[in-house]
Parts: C-alpha cells; structure tokens; sequence
C-alpha cells in the first residue's frame, strides 16, 4: 500500500502549485538550482497518489538515466513501485511507439537502429562510389558534416537550402549532390530496414499525424506527459508532444529558456516561449527560489540575464543571504591566468575545498590548454568532460558491427566493417560480398562465395562461423559479447599500439550487457543511449581531481566553487556569434549557465591580451556580458 506524502511538509508554495495541478498544460519556468528535478520526482508521486493509474504516465527526458532516477525517488517517495510509468526519452518512446504501430507507414517492425558512426560511414560510401559530383576535395563537406547538415533539417523541418544558408552558407553551391546523398541514404535506409536517430522522430510524428488509430490510442494510453528540460526540445519534439496529447492537453513542460544552450544541436528556443500558444490556456508558473547558490553569486547571475531580450521574466532569490561576492581578475596574458588558477586552487586545497569540489569552467575545450600544462607542472591531478566517447571508439564499433549482424543479418553496412577488418579485402570485395551475405538467409550456404587466396579464405569461413555459432550458442548476452571479442582480439593487437587498454573497454561492453536479456534491446539502446565513456561514471565522481569542463558540458551540475576562464570579447561570445542577435542572446544565456553553476565561490578570470598567430599579442576587452552588470557585483582583485 503505498505511503501518503503530505506535499506541504516538502515543497515551497511555487513548487506545490505545480506539482497538486489537476489537468490541463502547464508550463513550470524552473530557475537553475529551483528544484526542477524535485518538482518532477513529487509531480510524479502526486498524480499515484491522486489515483491515477501510472501506466498512464509518460515521463519524457533526454537521458534514460535521469527518467530512472526521477522514477526510482518517486517510487521510494510513495513506497510504490512505478514500473509502469513510461520514462524515457523522444527517442526511446518513438521506438516503443513505432515497434507497434510501424505497419501503418508500410514500415517493417524489426528496423535495426543505426548510430551516429553508421550514418557517417554509410553517408562516406555513397558520397565516394554512388553520387557523381559527391567527391570533391576540399570544397565539398566531408561526411560527418553532410550527416549534421541532414539531421539538422530533420529536426527542425526544413529543407537542406535553408538549413546551409543558415548554418553553412559556403556549401550552397553543392545543394544537388547533398539532396542526392539524402535520397539514395534514405533508399540505403529503407533497403537494408535501418533507422537513425531522425528517422525515429520523423516517422514518429509521421505515424502520429496520418494514423487517426495509433495517435488516439497512444494519447489515450498516456493520459499525463511530463517533458523535461523542454526548453532543449527540436521542432520536431514540439510537434510530437502537441500530437501526443490531442485528446487531454495534459501536460506539463519543465524546463529554464535561460538555459537554453543547444541550438548547435537542433534545440529551438521559441518552444518553449511557444508553449503557450501550442496549448492555449496553459499557466506559467516560475520557480525562482534557488537551493544552490548564495545571495551574492545570484545577485550576479539575475544582472546577467536581465539583459536578455527576450525570455520569461524570473528573478532568482535564496534564503542563504551570506556569503562571498564573487571575485574578478584581469591578468596580463594566459600564462598568468593558468598561475592564478592554479594558485587558487592550492589554496582552496589547504582550505579543506576538495579538488573534485573545484571546477574551471570555458566556452571551448582549446581554451584549457595552457592551464593543462600549468596544473601538471604543479602535480595536480585533473579531468577534462569531452573527447572521443565511449561507443564511437572503432574497436568498440567493430564488435558491436559483429553483434549487429547476428542480429539483424540484412545489416549491410555492418557486414562490410566486419568484412574489412579481414586481410587483404579493399571496398569493392567488401561491398560485394556485404550485398551477398544480407540478401542470403543461411550464413552456413555462403563459405563458397570466396575465390580468394587460401589465407583470406580462412579468414572469411572462421568469421562466418563465428557468428552463426554465436548466434545459436545458450548462454547470456555477456557471453556472446566474450566469444565475439575472443574473435576479435588478434585483429585488435594488429591494428592498435594501446591494444590492453582497448581490451579491457571490450570487457567492459560485455560488463553492459549484463542486466538485459535480449540482444535487440541492448543494441537498440546503446545506439539510443550510449555511455559516454570508458570510465564509469560513479568512478569518475569518485575521484578527487580537479574538474575542467566545457560550458556546455557542465549544464546540470554544480561545484562548491566555480572558476571562468577567459571572460573575453572573443571567448565569451564566441567570434561566430558577431552580428547575430540570436547567437548572442544564446551565447549570454551561455554564460549565465556557468555562473549558476557555483555555490559558494565564483571567479572570473579575463586576460587583457591573447596571441595570433597572424598579429603577436592583441588586447582583447572584457566580455560585454560582465562589462553590463551593475557596479558592486564583482569584488575586481590584484593579480
């Protein structure tokens, strides 16, 4: 029987009106460190206790791991397990929706799921054999580009022109040779039953706009849709909660437009100041009390956004009214800046402040570089949020490739990675023999296709039997995974120096596998939700080091103190955003994000001068976001 929460006792007014809403859209504006997670997590809870059956709630979010923990704290809240709300992100729930209702858009049900690596090299392909025109050199955009370019006109539905003359004007000469990539990868696509991210969006709003059955029944299914972190929804997320919700208008969109930081990735600002409108008669509610930071550090943080021209009005306050102002200096060059940090820090250390409670803070990963240095000269430890991730790693690929194809033997496009890791195959004899073996429905029947050299030969029949005995082999998921990457080892010492540590990230894909029982799940999902890296990330919370990050990498987390390298003119904005009104207001909201993210000490750090490999040492003015702010919000220090 499940617990009643008495909501009064663990919410502030604001909080309570949003989380006791009966039906009807809300939009709940959650200031940073406001509660926003709670607000959800007690939302959630309330709706249970209310008797709302929780098969009837979906939860939408951008991580499949915030939706368990939101889930796990409102079951442990109620004393009630909440296995049924749907909790997941757009991506996962559109490929729940379109497993069952795909037959309405002529669609096979058992599509394998391609990932951001498979896009670029299928993308790689047509761009060099199929397309004329498609290979250029240098004027044309390379494949990783040609996938942004499309994905990006997906998610915000529009076309490919806009999409360059927008965000890449210099490839506007090469619209026919992009539109034909983007037909024959979608006949690539439909061929082999593939979908990528986009796809699973796009045919989800497809489904939800043509099928008056499956949008009625889906609508009817979730009677309650909470969405987070809405203000980093694409169009085309916007459009499916609007579809998603035609027969209730029930739902509440979370979210801060001053954290808005992702257009690079397709987010739209105007969704969530849209809201509104989407859903007539919906009441804003701000939550603007902050449970993070001090009364000097928001007395900055609210100068800085007040100046934004367009947003819901807030005004964060806090009950804790003491602390420091935060701190300013202006150093000479960069050299100095990476002294004072340094400086900074070792004496936080001898403060008690641990390192891992310690973050620097910049607008671009190159920024860091000569602070690196500086922090190892002087022995301290530090870890750095970006680079490669774990998934998009090639030996990582390779056998994941191998997987893919016992589970889905049509998978072309894995066929010929698996096939060219074999000696001796160029593209052609993979591509060939790929078409083959996907169009076959008896690996046993296909050790004859080869003509080939003794030695590739035996290469070509141990891999066919590798992966038919796999595939039928008992055992666990884990298991399959181990006999895969016992195959896979001795190309793995061959093609890589650091081979044991490759190794043991392969033992740690096996170690992923371990909680699911069927391989389609896991396959699907590690394309939809994919580690970051290779090291866990309960054990990287765990160490104490320093922590270096990105702005964009830091939304959503905190740190006792805060430190922001080169506040300058060129930095923060970035020189891209120059005379775009839209890219300033995202780049301010840019900087808000990494001063809301401090809790008791905040510094700025600005350099009067940076070097150019063209002009030597050129001075470079403070940001204009710090230049704004009211004097007596930042105590200017001595270097």
């Amino acid at each position: 029987m499940s617990q009643k929460v008495d909501f009064r006792k663990h919410l502030n007014q604001k909080q309570l009106e949003a989380v006791s809403r009966s039906d009807g859209p809300v939009l709940v504006v959650a200031g940073a460190g406001s509660g926003k997670t709670r607000t959800i997590v007690y939302r959630v809870a309330w709706l249970v206790q209310q008797g709302v059956d929780p098969s009837s709630i979906l939860l939408m979010t951008f991580t499949r791991k915030a939706a368990q923990e939101m889930l796990s704290r409102a079951s442990q809240l109620i004393e009630t397990e909440l296995f049924d709300v749907a909790g997941g992100t757009f991506h996962s729930t559109a490929n729940l929706a379109l497993r069952r209702y795909a037959h309405y858009l002529g669609i096979q049900s058992s599509y394998s799921i391609m990932d951001q690596s498979d896009i670029v090299d299928a993308i790689e392909f047509i761009r060099k054999n199929i397309v004329p025109g498609g290979n250029q050199g240098k004027g044309f955009p390379r494949p990783r580009t040609i996938a942004e370019i499309l994905s990006r006109a997906a998610g915000t539905d529009t076309g490919i022109e806009q999409v360059l003359k927008e965000r890449h004007p210099h490839f506007l000469e090469f619209i026919p040779q992009i539109e034909q990539i983007r037909e024959m990868f979608m006949d690539h696509k439909r061929t082999n039953h593939l979908m990528d991210y986009d796809d699973l969006l796009l045919n989800f709003k497809i489904l939800l706009e043509t099928s008056e059955i499956a949008r009625s029944e889906l609508s009817l299914r979730w009677k309650y849709i909470l969405v987070d972190e809405y203000q980093d929804t694409n169009t085309l997320q916007a459009k499916i909660i609007r579809r998603l919700a035609c027969e209730h208008d029930n739902v509440m969109a979370v979210g801060d437009d001053s954290q808005s930081i992702y257009s690079f990735r397709g987010a739209d600002f105007r969704n969530i100041m849209e809201f509104p409108t989407l859903f007539p008669g919906t009441q804003v509610i701000r939550l603007e009390q902050n449970y993070r930071s001090t009364a000097p550090i928001l007395h900055l943080t609210n100068s800085i956004i007040a100046r934004a021209t367009t947003g819901y009005p807030k005004r964060l306050f806090t009950e804790k009214k003491t602390g420091q102002l935060p701190m300013a200096f202006r150093p000479w060059g960069e050299r100095e800046q990476s002294q004072i940090v340094t400086r900074l820090v070792q004496d936080s250390l001898r403060q008690g402040i641990g390192l891992s409670e310690m973050a620097v803070l910049f607008r671009a990963g190159f920024h860091s570089f000569d602070l690196e240095a500086e922090l190892t000269r002087n022995g301290i430890p530090f870890t750095k949020y970006g680079g490669f991730k774990f998934m998009e790693s090639q030996h990582i690929k390779d056998v994941l490739a191998h997987l893919r194809v016992m589970n889905n033997h049509r998978d072309r496009l894995s066929w010929m990675r698996i096939l060219a890791i074999l000696p001796g195959v160029g593209l052609k004899t993979a591509s060939k023999l790929a078409h083959t073996l996907s169009e076959t429905h008896d690996l046993t029947q296909c050790k004859d296709l080869v003509t080939h050299s003794k030695k590739f030969k035996t290469h070509f029949d141990h891999l066919l039997n590798t992966i038919w005995n796999t595939k039928i082999m008992a055992g666990t998921i884990a298991k399959k995974v181990e006999e895969i990457n016992s195959y896979y080892y001795p190309f793995l010492q061959e093609r890589y120096d650091n081979y044991p540590k490759r190794m043991r990230d392969l033992d740690q894909l096996a170690n992923l596998t371990v909680p699911y029982k069927s391989l389609t799940r896991f396959l699907n999902e590690m394309a939809l939700e994919p580690p970051d890296d290779s090291a866990s990330s309960e054990r990287r919370s765990q160490d104490d080091k320093l922590v270096l990050s990105t702005i964009h990498s830091a939304k959503g987390l905190e740190w006792h103190t805060v430190c922001l390298i080169w506040v300058t003119e060129g930095r923060i904005p970035s020189p891209q955003a120059e005379g775009m009104d839209d890219d300033l207001e995202e780049e301010r909201r840019l900087l808000y994000v990494a001063t809301t993210r401090a809790r008791e000490r905040l510094i700025i750090i600005a350099p009067r001068i940076s070097f150019d490999r063209r002009y030597g040492s050129v001075e470079i003015p403070l940001s204009r976001f710090i230049e704004d702010v009211p004097h007596g919000c930042i105590r200017w220090c001595n270097t």
